[in-house]
């Protein structure tokens, strides 16, 4: 098969970036593993987790811009919608913050986590809106050089910053405020990458369709989101303090599968995108990805299988023989998801996305599956497989032309 030259260089770009910026991701959590107790990992594993549901606003708006931006080359049309973009995104996020405050009360009961705990984490919603917007025509215009150094800022402030306040004694505060300013600096340095677009005489963009084509680019990047977070919370519910610290442990391993492969799936949807606007084929582009991805996984597949224990022992500072036995399975888990992600993106990128909605009922299968089979790690683990690759089927069959 012959391999696309753009696909392959944003692919290469992109996985060596996010490379680096999952790599420092891992070094964070693996600092966070080992400066706070098991339980307050696992609550801090829970407040990630609702950090990931608030990642659906940023990975919808960085999608939607990525989008109308990727066959778009005027910088003072480019200017005019990241402008427009960045005032919408600050109004929402300000609404939203207010709503997450008050739904906040009851979540502080539910999830055993204090109220000023929950609180600060929704200043992140602040960054989650406005840093895609940036990221996002970056995306588009295929500067994955660009894309990938503001992650890689991002990610190595926040190892920086969690590790001092949560040494100086701000615990999980400390670990919240690294990922608030890592944030913050990072959307500084993203405006700084995109000069010749903010300097530029603005003229005006017009985009008749894009709130028709962000309904459903939403409602998928949650679902997708939500999927990956869901099983976390659960966990944090229907097993004990120390159990679902172990399970968080194991997870946030597995889910390094889905994350290692999202350079693919970024790449490939300005490429499908412009095909797309351009009437042009691109079945070979999604193939090209498709193989990628496909062989990404089977050697994350093996280092799990053979080397979970090493592989725990290193991350935890001690081996847990039950993050160890669930590690392969919920990486197994996180491939089927994985390719679910890359078909429904490909599909989205081409605006062929239809009964979108229908995919909402793998998350309630998710939902019901987690809770009735939590009678273990290990059973609790294969029901997320089990629902992974209903998911997958799913895209297969609801997505068939």
């Amino acid at each position: 098969m012959n391999i696309d030259k753009t696909l392959l260089k944003g692919s290469v770009i992109l996985f060596v970036t996010l490379g680096m910026f999952n790599f420092l991701n891992f070094i964070f959590q693996f600092s966070m593993v080992r400066l706070l107790s098991i339980a307050d990992y696992g609550m801090l594993a829970a407040l990630f987790s609702i950090i990931y549901i608030f990642g659906v606003f940023s990975e919808s708006i960085q999608l939607v811009i990525t989008r109308y931006t990727s066959s778009e080359n005027d910088p003072g049309r480019l200017k005019n919608i990241m402008k427009r973009s960045i005032k919408k995104a600050f109004i929402f996020s300000s609404l939203i913050f207010a709503i997450y405050l008050i739904i906040s009360v009851f979540l502080s009961a539910f999830l055993k986590i204090p109220y000023l705990l929950l609180a600060f984490n929704g200043l992140l919603l602040f960054y989650f809106f406005l840093i895609p917007v940036t990221r996002g025509v970056m995306q588009g215009r295929k500067a994955f050089g660009s894309l990938g150094f503001n992650l890689v800022v991002e990610s190595a402030l926040k190892v920086v910053f969690g590790v001092l306040l949560v040494v100086l004694g701000w615990g999980i505060y400390g670990a919240i405020g690294a990922v608030i300013i890592g944030g913050a600096i990072a959307f500084v340095f993203s405006l700084l990458s995109l000069r010749d677009i903010t300097k530029s005489q603005e003229k005006p963009l017009s985009t008749p369709r894009i709130y028709r084509y962000s309904g459903p680019l939403f409602v998928i990047v949650l679902i997708i989101t939500a999927f990956y977070s869901v099983d976390v919370l659960i966990a944090k519910i229907v097993f004990s303090e120390v159990m679902a610290g172990y399970y968080a442990i194991a997870a946030v391993l597995a889910k390094t599968i889905f994350w290692g492969t999202q350079p693919i799936s970024k790449a490939m949807f300005p490429i499908t995108a412009e095909d797309a606007d351009k009437k042009r084929p691109s079945g070979k582009i999604y193939r090209n990805a498709l193989m990628i991805v496909f062989l990404l996984i089977a050697v994350a597949l093996i280092i799990f299988y053979f080397f979970s224990r090493l592989i725990i022992t290193i991350y935890a500072g001690e081996f847990i023989a039950e993050a160890a036995s669930i590690l392969f399975y919920l990486g197994v888990g996180c491939a089927l998801l994985s390719f679910a992600n890359l078909n429904l993106l490909y599909h989205l990128s081409r605006a062929e996305l239809k009964r979108y909605w229908l995919f909402g009922i793998f998350i309630v299968l998710e939902i019901a599956l987690l809770f009735y089979f939590s009678g273990s790690l290990v059973e609790f683990s294969l029901a997320f497989i089990s629902a992974a690759a209903a998911f997958l089927f799913g895209t297969i069959v609801l997505l068939k032309e």
